[in-house]
């Protein structure tokens, strides 16, 4: 193996354990949670199918149509690998804009080009790094799964898991590729990043769309979702669909080779697309833009365009996904079987469905925008721009506090907009969601972004590099143990451990010590974060 090869290996050393631990966590839970849902015999595993069946296709905008939900390899096809799988593609977004953007941004694209090394050479061998961590990665998750479903009393074909990792593997280099392309039309890592994971959120709810029911014509087939959807080797006669797996294989080299085209074309530090200035006199003048002089709005304003679009985006989402809770709400009460899980949820009334289907949905959305602005912060200190905000000079207190303000001022905006779509598709199905009760379920989903943006500082100020890997984890787990801990009946105190659950159900009751339990962390991670970066030189 090359030298540039394992440096490439190893860059992506800490997304392979994250990308291993989470998506096993999720199989592994999934496994333990069938068993326990559905029972063990045949009879009781049959009525959990036809009840499920009933309401899965109305989940159909996150997970694709139930089938055979009366085996384990039907119940993870549909529960498990489904969702798993947009996860392994938002890593590969942030990876391929990591490599592509980030890398130039710290001088290290310059470095290898002046040993000798060509563009394609480098990109080459970057892409292949890639490629072998999300087989590794995968492979364990394969392998993990496979365990957790053995130890359930219900293993799955070794046959069928590895087709399955190989329909994963393809989705997540077509959206490498995609990712790679992305960057090549922006300077800095955190705007690729932005762009690639917010057009890779509209492909996968476009192929949402379409297991809708939603009549989308020929744009059904720019979702690589679309293509992953169609193999399922684990199911009882099903099959991979290797016409799916080499049209994306296909897609992500051809993507791959038109972002080499676009690097050997421009400029390292550049755009494929530049734009022409206007000639004007030269000025020593600072921007007449009012929000750039502004400590916290400054940060908001130059991502003003990507804010804007994950509002729209989450609108049209919950405006949809609430004008069809109610025929969720009659399907999902008539199964025995759930009844305990929403005993242990509080669930009762159409508002506490609501906050399940929309506010669990948002939630996990608005965390992957966290993650993606603590990735931007991680960016800001490998590729020099902390450094030279420092020399303005400010100080380190301020950038910390500015970062989260910033951050609570975006999720403000997509929250609002997506908060009240949510109200007037709520009035427009007859819900009864009164409307202080909706803003303050809207308003409570700040502190949640504020613990999470706490913990990304703290992490960003110890350990820049390591930053994102465990935000990841702390998320993954979060998520995890909000889902799974009423099912295997885990004692209270231990949905205290998820930042998810500890924002309980506002439409419907008071939470507040979950609420200041929130705050608290978040502030405890900016205290942290102060401390850690006046202690940690720049860069190291």
């Amino acid at each position: 193996m090359s030298g540039l090869l394992r440096l490439a290996l190893r860059s992506h050393r800490g997304a392979i354990i994250t990308m291993a631990i989470v998506s096993a966590l999720g199989g592994a839970s999934n496994a333990f949670g069938f068993v326990q849902i559905a029972g063990k015999t045949h009879a009781e595993r049959l009525a959990f199918a036809h009840s499920m069946e009933l309401i899965g296709a109305q989940f159909s905008y996150f997970l694709p149509p139930p089938v055979q939900l009366d085996t384990m390899g039907g119940y993870l096809t549909w529960r498990n690998f489904s969702s798993i799988s947009l996860v392994f593609a938002v890593w590969a977004i942030l990876a391929a804009t990591g490599l592509a953007r980030g890398d130039e941004e710290r001088n290290l694209t310059e470095l290898w080009l002046a040993t000798g090394v060509s563009r394609l050479r480098w990109l080459a061998v970057r892409t292949a790094g890639f490629a072998l961590a999300a087989t590794i990665a995968i492979a364990a998750m394969v392998v993990l799964v496979g365990a957790a479903a053995a130890a359930a009393g219900d293993p799955l074909p070794i046959g069928g898991l590895v087709l399955e990792g190989l329909a994963s593997l393809a989705l997540t280099l077509c959206a490498f590729g995609f990712g790679v392309f992305v960057a090549q039309f922006f300077v800095t890592r955190r705007a690729a990043g932005l762009a690639g994971s917010g057009v890779l959120l509209a492909l996968f709810f476009l192929n949402s769309a379409r297991r809708s029911g939603v009549d989308i014509g020929a744009l059904q087939w720019l979702s690589p979702f679309s293509y992953f959807d169609r193999s399922t080797p684990l199911l009882d006669g099903g099959q991979l669909d290797w016409s799916a797996i080499v049209v994306q294989l296909a897609a992500a080299a051809a993507l791959i080779t038109l972002a080499a085209l676009a690097f050997v074309r421009r400029d390292v530090g550049g755009t494929l697309i530049t734009r022409r200035g206007r000639s004007s006199a030269a000025s020593a003048r600072p921007s007449r833009d009012p929000l750039l002089r502004m400590p916290v709005l400054a940060a908001v304003e130059q991502q003003r365009g990507w804010i804007i679009g994950w509002a729209i985006g989450l609108s049209i989402l919950g405006y949809f996904l609430v004008s069809i809770t109610r025929t969720l709400v009659d399907a999902m009460l008539g199964i025995p079987a759930l009844a305990p899980y929403f005993a242990a949820l509080g669930v009762a009334g159409p508002a506490d469905f609501v906050g399940i289907i929309w506010f669990a949905t948002a939630l996990l959305l608005i965390a992957i925008f966290v993650v993606v602005q603590a990735n931007g912060w991680a960016a800001d200190d490998a590729e020099g721009r902390l450094a030279l905000w420092l020399s303005q000079p400010v100080s380190r207190t301020r950038i910390v506090i500015e970062r989260l303000g910033s951050l609570l001022v975006a999720c403000g905006v997509v929250v609002a907009a997506s908060t009240f779509a949510v109200y007037l598709s709520a009035r427009a199905s007859g819900l009864p969601m009164p409307a202080g009760r909706t803003a303050l379920a809207g308003f409570l989903m700040l502190p949640v972004a504020f613990a999470l943006g706490g913990v990304g500082e703290a992490l960003v100020g110890w350990r820049p590099r390591l930053a994102i890997v465990l935000l990841g984890i702390v998320t993954g787990l979060s998520y995890f143990i909000q889902q799974f801990a009423p099912i295997f009946r885990w004692p209270d105190w231990t949905l205290r451990l998820s930042i998810f659950a500890l924002y309980g159900q506002p439409l419907s009751r008071d939470d507040w010590g979950g609420i200041a339990i929130l705050v608290a962390m978040g502030a405890a991670g900016a205290a942290i974060a102060v401390v850690t970066m006046r202690r940690r030189d720049i860069g190291s």
